[in-house]
């Protein structure tokens, strides 16, 4: 080994030791009694994964509550993956996923709080390739539906009912910011192929979104809610960047990352982390920060537990963590309200929550009817998925946050949310 490999290998560990420190001063554990929850009813969770990781439900799981921005129970168990050997740790990094979209809607709050931005600006104030003429793909009559393609891009006709076929139509309405925050655009429907433009590698944001201003969207803006899981918040990121001069992994640095802590998350895995990291399927590979251009505000950042754990105790505490004020108290409020009226959270299983259930803020699911959303969380509990494996909620009331990670990607971690909501809402002594 040459002196300079030798020089870097040593740097990297020492900033290996250095994120390991601030992550434990970060989730020192709290006694569950002096933020008034039971130690016996919490330690509930350990035996609840258990169960599902012995019925082979899911190979492990990671999970973290805290009370008053204090950490009262934080435990991985199982594996990776399953039949694996690599065990979870408290530490190990996660493809945040979808959750990337919850940090990207607060960004766009606090730039709406400096008065750069406003829920009501057209798109293309801030993305002027969004000012023309905008197209509505509508099926026609007697038209088969359109095929389910988990991934978004060129689809196969369903051999069943044969090729989908639409009319175009005008908009109507030009597409606002707030759309966007909501998944009323239109554009772009999970789980539908809508042709989606090619992303080359070297595409940043800037070249990247203006590629969407001639994609017809799925349905008149602000008519419907649809998950919009690939686009939506790649426009909002591009907004970002556009209102705050910064590009949008700078602004996300600069404004939450670095003042709450966040040392392990970034767009990628930060080089020092990469053998706590997991891929999201074996034989993937991994995105290294600074190497990753594309900084994607639908799934693009990669955390841990703990570190997510402080933008939802954030985010639990009226906004405020550490001393330090990130949105105000009404602006959170505001988020986790119900910003799309009547409209029904179809199209898309909402953290395995039945739509009757729940509806949409900025960012954010919302519980409005416990029973019927399958919830022992409170109304006004609020929160978001990731790939249905990795959740968080904020349960203002209680002020409480629950973090949770289970490795791969899917539906098999539903059963374990609801239980683990159950236990920590059972937990609560005062």
């Amino acid at each position: 080994m040459t002196i300079r490999e030798t020089r870097n290998r040593v740097l990297s560990l020492a900033a290996m030791l250095v994120l390991s420190l601030q992550a434990a001063a970060q989730t020192t554990l709290t006694r569950p009694e002096d933020v008034g929850l039971s130690s016996a009813k919490l330690a509930l969770i350990h035996d609840a994964v258990k169960i599902q990781i012995d019925a082979g439900q899911i190979p492990g799981a990671i999970v973290l509550v805290a009370r008053d921005g204090r950490v009262v129970h934080f435990e991985a168990q199982g594996v990776a993956f399953a039949g694996g050997k690599e065990s979870l740790r408290t530490d190990s990094v996660f493809g945040a996923a979808d959750l990337t979209k919850a940090v990207g809607a607060v960004a766009a709050m606090m730039l709406v709080e400096d008065g750069k931005l406003d829920l009501d600006d057209p798109v293309s104030k801030y993305v002027p390739e969004f000012g023309g003429p905008r197209l509505v793909r509508v099926l026609k009559p007697g038209s088969p539906p359109a095929p389910f393609t988990a991934v978004p891009g060129p689809g196969i006709p369903s051999k069943e009912w044969g090729e989908p076929q639409y009319a175009l139509v005008p908009a109507e309405i030009p597409m606002t910011v707030k759309m966007l925050l909501t998944h009323t655009s239109g554009i772009q429907i999970y789980g539908v192929d809508n042709g989606l433009p090619r992303r080359d590698p070297t595409d940043t944001l800037a070249t990247f979104v203006p590629k969407l201003a001639s994609l017809p969207l799925e349905f008149q803006p602000g008519s419907r809610w649809a998950y919009s899981n690939s686009l939506g918040f790649e426009v909002i990121a591009r907004v970002i960047e556009v209102a705050s001069g910064l590009n949008f992994r700078q602004f996300l640095q600069e404004r939450l990352f670095a003042p709450l802590g966040m040392n392990a998350t970034d767009f990628g895995v930060k080089p020092a982390l990469t053998g706590r990291a997991l891929p999201y399927a074996p034989g993937l590979g991994l995105p290294i920060a600074g190497e990753v251009t594309g900084f994607s505000g639908s799934a693009g950042l990669w955390t841990t537990v703990g570190d997510y754990s402080l933008f939802a105790r954030m985010l639990a505490n009226d906004g405020r963590f550490n001393g330090r004020q990130y949105l105000k108290p009404e602006t959170v409020k505001q988020m986790a309200s119900n910003q799309i009226g009547p409209l029904v959270m179809e199209g898309y299983p909402s953290m395995g929550m039945p739509p009757e259930g729940v509806k949409f803020g900025l960012g954010f699911v919302r519980v409005t009817i416990p029973a019927a959303a399958g919830t022992r969380l409170p109304v006004g509990s609020f929160g978001w998925d990731g790939g249905g494996t990795r959740r968080f909620w904020a349960v203002p009331d209680q002020r409480i946050a629950i973090v949770s990670m289970v490795p791969l990607i899917g539906p098999q971690a539903a059963p374990l949310q609801r239980t683990i909501e159950a236990i920590v809402m059972d937990s609560i002594i005062r």
